[in-house]
């Protein structure tokens, strides 16, 4: 299909996040802010940022409030995002971001998000698809991530990648609780790509996952399940990866934090841009390694040169476990 996409994220609770940077964050106390910024946010728009970067072809989906969608249309086409998001009436949230240089740590502070009644939410679900359906050719990768909105649920979800499964698309899943659960429990086949946090694989499982190889079982079992790459970020320890039956251990690159925001969105994005270049999927995962220790060096939700990222990657040796 020439049209199609290499790339679709799908973010269903967008946010506009505003990031105030702050010397040192003392809960209760008054503060005064170094600088702040506006960004398009929700993890599948930060996935698309750091792919458009990369030179991936990449298009946003989800549901936007057509009340003040115009940072986002911005964003994109600054970014060189194809906007397939849905419009839906309300605002799209925003998100505060606290970030602390001197602990380089930020506090979130989430709200809901817009909320779906169920015939708001049945005719956004096919309003994404209409948009969606044509821009999905065989081996197109589909990311799921983040939040849900109010009143859509994990199983209105698992629809939608269903459907677009149906016209080829590989799927990854980066969401979280029981929506992770739930869409691993609807999803058949399996997702092809998983990417939780140890809290939470620790939930999925059920079980306190103290030390790197039981992480690394509880991962290994997520693969032999079905699920053919399972990465498990341990923030600034490194990840656990496992695949085609193995499983590996990865220390992270030791470099200068500004922020751990985006860190995650560009594990995954870096590693879907190599596996979209051919990678095998311990390197694609370790060139995503890399993509965040590259992202968390700096404020502004940007990338460094190619060669600067190679050059992390190459810090990064996975030991067998």
């Amino acid at each position: 299909m020439a049209d199609a996409m290499q790339v679709i994220t799908l973010t269903p609770n967008p946010a506009i996040d505003h990031t105030v940077t702050l010397e040192r964050l003392d809960p209760g106390a008054v503060h005064r802010a170094r600088a702040e910024q506006f960004e398009a946010g929700g993890k599948g728009i930060g996935v698309a940022a750091v792919l458009a970067a990369l030179g991936v072809r990449v298009a946003a989906g989800g549901w936007l409030g057509a009340e003040n969608p115009q940072r986002f249309e911005r964003s994109f086409a600054q970014a060189g995002i194809l906007d397939a998001m849905w419009r839906v009436p309300g605002r799209t949230r925003t998100n505060i971001k606290l970030a602390d240089t001197t602990h380089g740590e930020t506090t979130d502070i989430n709200l809901s998000g817009i909320a779906f009644d169920p015939v708001l939410q049945a005719g956004a679900e096919q309003g994404l698809l209409d948009k969606l359906v044509p821009l999905v050719g065989p081996g197109t990768w589909v990311t799921l991530a983040g939040s849900l909105p109010p009143g859509v649920t994990p199983s209105d979800m698992a629809r939608v990648a269903t459907v677009l499964r149906g016209h080829g698309a590989r799927l990854m899943v980066d969401t979280s609780g029981a929506a992770l659960r739930t869409l691993l429990d609807a999803l058949q086949p399996a997702p092809d790509f998983i990417k939780p946090n140890r809290a939470e694989l620790e939930e999925l499982v059920g079980k306190p996952l103290p030390t790197v190889a039981a992480v690394a079982d509880a991962a290994a079992d997520l693969q032999q399940g079905g699920i053919a790459l399972v990465i498990v970020s341990l923030g600034g320890e490194g990840a656990v990866i496992a695949s085609g039956g193995a499983r590996w251990f990865a220390a992270t690159p030791k470099v200068p934090v500004a922020t751990t925001v985006g860190a995650g969105d560009a594990l995954v994005a870096g590693t879907l841009g190599a596996l979209i270049a051919g990678r095998a999927p311990l390197d694609a995962a370790v060139f995503g390694m890399a993509c965040a220790a590259a992202r968390i060096q700096r404020i502004a939700p940007s990338l460094p040169p190619l060669a600067e990222i190679d050059a992390l990657a190459a810090q990064i040796v996975p030991q067998s476990i």
